[in-house]
């Protein structure tokens, strides 16, 4: 069934042009992922099909009596209870269908809205918007502020409506699950904006069509740099008579230069990993115990995190995972217990809600103000106007006020502002709030060469799988040790099958023989994942030094080209040291890949 058509859909913001002639139609069979760098417009794009926007310039004609269900960033919502402003956008509603989906996103159903925090509001604004029918949900982050467990019930919701979709989420797992279709909003050139480009089928499948996209630029790129080298050439040969090149030969080579230096945004970043080598002591906790009012948060926490550990921090909403975090951070003082921070340890903390900068500051300023020159692995730096190009920040953008950014650039920013100090340990809290995917991608390739020490405390499956190796869950003011998110997972299913399975006993008493049962395998448990994570760091340290012998080889085999004895000998040993690297990998990924 046709929902609504986008006719030459144009708009601005600020004088900047977003997007420019969009065209297309939804129907009810649509399951539509936008994505596209922040402040290429997706969040305008859908307030536009919302009806919350008027366009610059052209259309959007909706079906008659086409009811759509809208969750902005910033929901706007009445005074009264969660269960009150939820049934507000259905009076026809029952009040348990209202009380169930408010349970599903973690609210409280008596909660007194206009007292609760943002990420409250937002998650009641989710229910309230799926509580109301609707023929067409448009949906702007949805996941931001939902724990683990909302997100997956989240899919299956989302998976189970019928009706037209159309969804911005960072959460790559959610993408690749529940639409079928993807709006790419293409990163806007120098003179132009972005492009609106469709493609059928999953977000994996897209970054398939992107990838062979850049390869095509790539060729065009490299098929520029041979013209670039001729076009040089000539102009060094003109002949001694003219006293000038010929102005189209010279306007031709700066086409052909731009034209080969690629795209900028596909340079990979590369920043220091602290200008102060991490010791063997990072942090260690002992007996931390931390209450707010009638609330124990941290209740007897032992910990200790070392040198170049990758550790994710999960846990249900309100748990205490921020918590956790600023105790690191120093921010918080414990009621009791001790936290040892290493000597040598240069942190830097990326908050949920980052500090709004002055008014009038410029994006650049907020980077000066940290660093005007920013050192790289090679030993070389990075002055603070290039490294924000490279963060996606052109030139015109980096003398923006702060205010008149996007949401997403803002939180781009305040995380380029906590890169820049070039810390050796890193706190990330959240994220992937609100940050585009290409800055999510260009953060973790970034994080991969991180040699510092990294803590995240995050909601997102994809992040806690690509970037972490130890797994801190928070829960009931106890912090327990996973090997990763997956093992936390089944941990706690176990965990609740035993609870259920005593609960529903006939005979003895509920606890009998479980607590002993589950402490020994929890130990069991810690014991192989640390074995596991030993063994994995010899074989990376492994695989490193067998790669570099295979270069060493290649390029001595180079050299001996004339000298076949010599060459057949160094072909062996590449043999033996290709058959080793092969046994090591398998036996890398058998402990680190499910």
């Amino acid at each position: 069934m046709h929902l609504l058509s986008a006719d030459r859909v144009t708009a601005s913001v600020e004088g900047r042009t977003l997007f420019a002639d969009a065209s297309f139609g939804l129907t009810s069979d649509d399951q539509v992922g936008v994505v596209g760098p922040n402040g290429s417009g997706k969040t305008t794009l859908l307030r536009i099909l919302a009806g919350d926007r008027q366009p610059d310039a052209g259309s959007v004609v909706r079906r008659s009596g086409l009811r759509i269900g809208w969750l902005p960033q910033l929901p706007e919502l009445p005074d009264g209870t969660a269960r009150e402003v939820a049934l507000a956008g259905d009076p026809l509603a029952e009040p348990h269908e209202a009380e169930r989906l408010l349970a599903q996103v973690g609210v409280d159903p008596d909660l007194p809205v206009r007292r609760s925090s943002g990420g409250q509001q937002r998650r009641v604004a989710l229910a309230r918007t799926l509580l109301a029918p609707s023929d067409l949900l448009v949906l702007d982050e949805p996941t931001n502020h939902l724990d683990v467990d909302a997100i997956d019930w989240l899919e299956e919701e989302l998976e189970r409506r019928s009706g037209g979709l159309v969804i911005v989420t960072h959460d790559r797992y959610v993408l690749e699950r529940v639409t079928t279709r993807m709006l790419d909003l293409d990163p806007p050139a120098p003179g132009r904006p972005a492009e609106v480009v469709w493609h059928d089928g999953s977000y994996a499948s897209l970054l398939e069509a992107r990838a062979e996209r850049a390869a095509q630029r790539e060729q065009s790129a490299a098929r520029a740099r041979n013209l670039l080298v001729k076009e040089a050439a000539w102009l060094r040969r003109r002949p001694k008579a003219r006293g000038t090149k010929p102005k189209a030969r010279v306007d031709q080579v700066a086409e052909l230069a731009q034209a080969a230096a690629g795209d900028p945004q596909s340079r990979p970043l590369e920043l220091g990993t602290g200008r102060v080598r991490l010791g063997e002591k990072v942090f260690e906790l002992e007996g931390v115990r931390l209450t707010r009012g009638d609330h124990t948060v941290l209740d007897g926490v032992d910990l200790g995190i070392g040198p170049g550990e990758r550790v994710g921090v999960v846990g249900p909403n309100g748990s205490g995972k921020s918590t956790l975090l600023h105790v690191l951070a120093g921010r918080l003082e414990p009621d009791a217990g001790t936290v040892s921070v290493g000597r040598t340890v240069q942190l830097a903390l990326y908050e949920q809600e980052a500090q709004a900068p002055p008014q009038g500051v410029t994006a650049l300023d907020t980077i000066t103000d940290v660093a005007a020159y920013v050192p790289l692995p090679s030993g070389e730096t990075l002055s603070a106007s290039r490294l924000a190009e490279r963060f996606g920040f052109e030139p015109p953008l980096q003398h923006t006020p702060v205010e008149l950014l996007s949401g997403g650039e803002r939180r781009r920013l305040a995380l380029l502002h906590v890169l820049v100090a070039a810390p050796n340990v890193l706190l990330l809290d959240e994220p992937t709030n609100d940050l585009d995917l290409d800055t999510l991608v260009a953060l973790e390739d970034h994080l991969d060469g991180f040699g510092g020490t990294l803590v995240v405390a995050s909601h997102d499956r994809y992040v806690l799988d690509r970037l972490t190796d130890r797994t801190l869950a928070v829960e009931h003011g106890r912090v327990t040790d996973h090997l990763d998110w997956s093992s936390y997972r089944q941990h706690r299913e176990a965990r609740q099958a035993v609870g259920a399975a005593q609960r529903s006993s006939q005979g003895g008493q509920p606890g009998s023989g479980g607590a002993d049962g589950s402490a020994d395998r929890s130990a069991e448990h810690n014991r192989r994942r640390q074995a596991a994570r030993r063994r994995a760091r010899a074989l990376e340290q492994r695989l490193e030094k067998l790669g570099r012998r295979r270069d060493e080889l290649h390029a001595a085999m180079a050299d001996a080209a004339d000298d076949p004895p010599r060459l057949l000998e160094l072909q062996q040993e590449l043999d033996d040291v290709d058959r080793e690297l092969a046994e090591v990998e398998d036996d890398w990924l058998e402990l680190t890949v499910d």
